[in-house]
């Protein structure tokens, strides 16, 4: 079997080689690019495939803003490095990286090294892995955060051993605190202490304060518990010198993200509202730094904010959402006023990062056309230059031609999606079409470059990736339109995607497919107990009866959010729009898949509708990914998916 995938760097002239899957998994991925202090320097990250090892690792590169030679290689350690941050006197960079060798499980550190390469200096050395950290502004001191060493260690591997080792469920839970550390001698204080978890830790301008984000979650060592028992979370501020801790928050749910005015007088953050509200608008907030009353910058735009900056000279905020199918960059004075898009097109902007002059950006930047590049753009939106070269081998590849589309679903409801053609489609030809469905409910299909899309059109498939009503990226009605509904108006939605492309002369309705995974694997599952349209169908990590699965997943709340209520009090929902309510429906040939260690949907769900199928008849198989999660991640797991597949749609259509 072969698999040919076809694709080109964004903004990039379409070539006509074809290279395999295997060259595919082996795209470098960039993310996180950071100025340095003087505005000179840009650091981010590239994810590669590590073949020997069938991971993926990221390593941190450097280079002049400026341009020229191009960005260098800075680190290569075996596991890899994540989140580098620039010293306030740009003379070193610290990250993250786990260099442990022989029995050491200590996880990841925080290492430092000059931009100019050299050998990297281990800064931390806890008995747990360090999850966050921050420079202070003087450079004097990195804040951590690290999961606390249990006082009783050393009996429970002793019981672990025995066998005594049984698990009370949400009981004795361990918890994540927040720690300073010299960065001269290596002096370590601890901040907080408490039955509270911290994350995101912030400093104040002066160094004398560090904002961060608590919340009552904590975590045991058994696997089953509930991610969302308590969705509410606030920003504290607390100083380095001792003390207690101070609240600025007091919203019933999420308060997240702390950043910090450049003069030290305010703090911008994120909140939503409601702990129940899953599709809850996410707002940029700016309240004083001492506490007090909070004003929405954002209560006027349509969608959740996310990745939020101040400007250098503290008279803006920047943040980036989704818009369609499209990501851009917005901002907004810091006093409140008229919001500003700054970048269009196409395109999906993340990462980014605002230079020390406030006159220049740096993004991650992709679209359909290609995989994503640093790059750098005015902040008027103007003279966007292309900063990295992660992937220069794409200008030689072929790559299918994809768009938005639009249509009505029920209630004359507007949908958005994005169609990618077959390679070296012929206008008017009816080719086979995929019908693929996002995950969540609460995500979004966009413009983004879809390896997975590519290898399909490749082989001369329609994709259709469409976002029905319940998706993000349209506004908080558009996003709420599914409660209670889940499998009904946004299947409409579906079908009714499928019938605009069989109007619009692309899609033979005798040659449909659809697949999905999480939310779209439910919604595979549920699609073809609904209709026999479709030839086969692949599902990954579908739900299949939402009554179990409320007590399967660590995230019940989601359904109680969706269905209005849990199982016992809403019964008749759960039931209705279940799977498994309807399997004896079921004609269509499916491939069902799964990790075998997913906690977020339980394999049981795979087996409970496989078991189903089976037993009424229907042509069904279903794989199972040892070792993965929720999504399939392990590259050779990846090559063995995509194979399959392929495969199966081939084998259905012809």
């Amino acid at each position: 079997m072969r698999i040919l995938l076809l694709c080109v760097v964004a903004l990039a002239q379409a070539g006509t080689k074809k290279i395999t899957v295997e060259d595919s998994l082996a795209i470098h991925r960039v993310a996180g690019p950071k100025f340095s202090p003087d505005g000179n320097w840009i650091l981010y990250t590239e994810t590669e495939w590590d073949r020997k090892n069938d991971r993926q690792v990221s390593h941190i590169w450097v280079g002049r803003a400026s341009g020229g030679a191009g960005p260098v290689k800075l680190t290569a350690g075996e596991k890899g490095e994540t989140a580098p941050q620039w010293a306030p006197d740009g003379s070193r960079i610290a990250f993250l990286a786990d260099r442990s060798t022989g029995d050491a499980k200590n996880g990841k550190q925080v290492w430092t090294i000059r931009p100019d390469g050299g050998e990297a200096e281990k800064l931390t050395s806890e008995e747990t892995a360090i999850t966050d950290f921050r420079w202070a502004p003087n450079g004097k001191r990195i804040a951590f955060v690290t999961a606390d060493t249990r006082k009783d260690k050393t009996d429970r591997e002793k019981r672990k051993k025995d066998k005594f080792d049984a698990i009370l469920v949400d009981a004795d839970y361990n918890y994540t605190h927040l720690w300073t550390i010299e960065l001269d001698g290596k002096a370590k204080k601890r901040v907080t202490e408490g039955a509270f978890s911290v994350t995101a830790p912030r400093w104040s301008p002066d160094s004398k304060s560090i904002a961060y984000v608590q919340s009552s979650m904590g975590t045991q060592e058994s696997t089953f518990f509930d991610l969302n028992a308590d969705r509410n979370s606030d920003i504290y501020v607390v100083s380095v010198d001792g003390g207690a801790p101070k609240r600025l928050t007091s919203n019933p749910g999420p308060d997240t993200s702390p950043a910090w005015s450049p003069d030290g007088s305010e703090i911008a953050y994120l909140s939503a509202m409601d702990p129940r509200a899953w599709a809850e608008k996410i707002d940029v907030l700016v309240m004083p730094a001492a506490g007090g009353p909070a004003r929405n910058l954002t209560k006027d735009f349509p969608d959740s904010a996310a990745a939020m900056k101040w400007s250098p000279d503290g008279k803006s905020v920047y943040w980036d959402a989704e818009e369609g199918v499209r990501r851009h960059i917005f901002r907004v004075p810091a006093s409140g006023g008229k919001i500003v898009h700054i970048t269009e097109g196409a395109m999906m902007y993340a990462d980014f990062d605002i230079s020390p002059d406030g006159a220049r950006i740096a993004s991650s930047v992709d679209n359909s056309m290609g995989p994503a590049e640093i790059w750098i753009v005015d902040v008027s939106g103007n003279g966007r230059t292309r900063f990295s070269r992660a992937n220069p081998e794409f200008d030689e590849f072929a790559v299918a031609k994809s768009e938005a589309v639009h249509w009505k679903g029920p209630d004359n409801f507007d949908v958005e999606g994005w169609l990618t053609y077959p390679l070296d489609y012929q206008q008017g030809k009816k080719v086979p079409m995929i019908l693929n469905i996002h995950g969540g409910p609460y995500g979004a299909n966009t413009a983004r470059f879809d390896a997975r899309a590519q290898i399909f059109a490749a082989h001369g498939y329609a994709v259709l990736a469409p976002n029905p009503r319940g998706s993000t990226g349209y506004g908080s009605k558009f996003e709420q339109a599914n409660v209670a509904d889940w499998g009904g108006k946004d299947f409409g939605d579906l079908m009714a995607g499928v019938d605009a492309m069989i109007a619009k002369g692309v899609a033979d309705p005798d040659k449909l497919l659809v697949m999905g995974g999480s939310y779209g694997g439910f919604m595979t599952f549920w699609t073809i107990t609904q209709t026999n349209r479709f030839k086969a169908a692949i599902g990954h990590a579908g739900i299949s009866d939402w009554y179990s699965f409320y007590g399967q997943s660590d995230i019940p709340g989601l359904m109680a959010y969706g269905f209005a209520g849990q199982p016992w009090n809403a019964a008749a929902t759960y039931r209705k729009y279940s799977p498994i309510t309807y399997v004896d429906k079921v004609k269509t040939p499916i491939m069902i898949t799964h990790g075998e260690q997913d906690r977020r949907v339980a394999i049981q769900q795979a087996e409970e509708y496989y078991r189903g199928l089976k037993g009424n008849g229907v042509e069904a198989i279903f794989v199972r990914y040892p070792r993965e999660g929720h999504g399939i991640t392990e590259p050779n797991h990846q090559l063995d998916l995509v194979g399959r597949q392929l495969d199966w749609f081939e084998k259905h259509l012809n």
